[in-house]
């Protein structure tokens, strides 16, 4: 009996991918406290490095920096299944021209009662999920640049349920001058996960665009597309004020369908930097799925 009623569960925890058809759907959810107050858009922003690896390698080459490092606590789904996860990122800049960088994701899912027999609770079981992430970015010329993702995910949604796989990012970067850059590329391009079910891969395209840079005034204005190869399709758009390279103002909106991996919503964030230490905060709203999420994270730069 113990055996049904953990295969049982396990079948559940993975329901929504069966009906999605989308597996190991967290691989897209954005861990960068700064991006993520774009509701899905800054794939083509250079403001941050540290989480490239999770994507946006291309855009390494352009990092004015040398080396960013982050960490962060995301509060994910509250409204409809809870997650605390903590992520941590890093990228290195080698040469002028090439980035290095690495990220990894651990996510505490809501936990449940496991029962031995009809109304014999045995204990509680904690889902986890795990992300590991690297990502290389060259430069080709001083405009033009590549980066490559790949990733390692591990779903843990039962005891003795595990589904992993690998999948990887490939685009290309343009910066045409210093206020605006370009990116497209296919994302999350992965391993078929127990022999059948696809991840959520897309053809992604992304624009920043900073009207506005004085020496104390920054606006930058980004959007992203993503077609997703199960047909679906989203879009999301963003902006940032900087004042002083000091204060950080933040908001996005996504637009997707409900069933998509990451569903609609609007962002807001804030962030502040002195002497390279680096604070930021994202909030999601305005969706029955993602409203109250949270994203803190603690970074350092040079």
């Amino acid at each position: 009996m113990k055996k049904v009623l953990l295969t049982l569960t396990a079948f559940v925890a993975w329901m929504p991918f069966l009906a999605a058809q989308d597996a190991l759907p967290f691989t897209r959810i954005d861990r960068n406290p700064v991006t993520s107050a774009f509701a899905g858009a800054g794939a083509a922003s250079n403001g941050t490095a540290a989480y490239s690896a999770f994507g946006g390698a291309a855009m390494l080459p352009f990092y004015n920096g040398t080396l960013d490092a982050a960490v962060s606590y995301q509060r994910w789904s509250p409204a409809l299944s809870l997650s605390n996860n903590v992520s941590v990122g890093a990228a290195y800049k080698i040469t002028p021209r090439v980035g290095l960088s690495l990220g990894y994701t651990l996510e505490n899912g809501a936990s449940y009662d496991v029962y031995e027999g009809p109304g014999a609770p045995s204990g509680k079981f904690y889902p986890k999920n795990h992300v590991i992430a690297l990502g290389f970015g060259a430069g080709i010329t001083d405009f033009v640049s590549v980066g490559l993702n790949v990733r390692y995910a591990r779903e843990i949604p039962a005891p003795g349920a595990m589904h992993d796989g690998f999948n990887a990012d490939l685009f290309a970067g343009f910066q045409l001058n210093e206020g605006l850059r370009l990116t497209a590329g296919v994302s999350t391009l992965g391993t078929l996960v127990e022999k059948t079910w696809k991840q959520p891969a897309s053809l992604k395209v992304a624009v920043d665009w900073a009207p506005l840079m004085t020496g104390n005034h920054v606006l930058d204005i980004m959007a992203d597309a993503d077609y997703y190869f199960s047909g679906s399709f989203s879009a999301a758009a963003g902006l940032q004020y900087t004042w002083k390279q000091l204060l950080f103002v933040r908001a996005g909106y996504r637009y997707a369908p409900e069933a998509s991996v990451i569903p609609r919503h609007l962002a807001l964030g804030l962030g502040v930097q002195f002497y390279g230490l680096r604070l930021d905060v994202s909030y999601l709203t305005a969706s029955s799925t993602l409203g109250n999420t949270l994203n803190l994270g603690l970074a350092y730069s040079f």
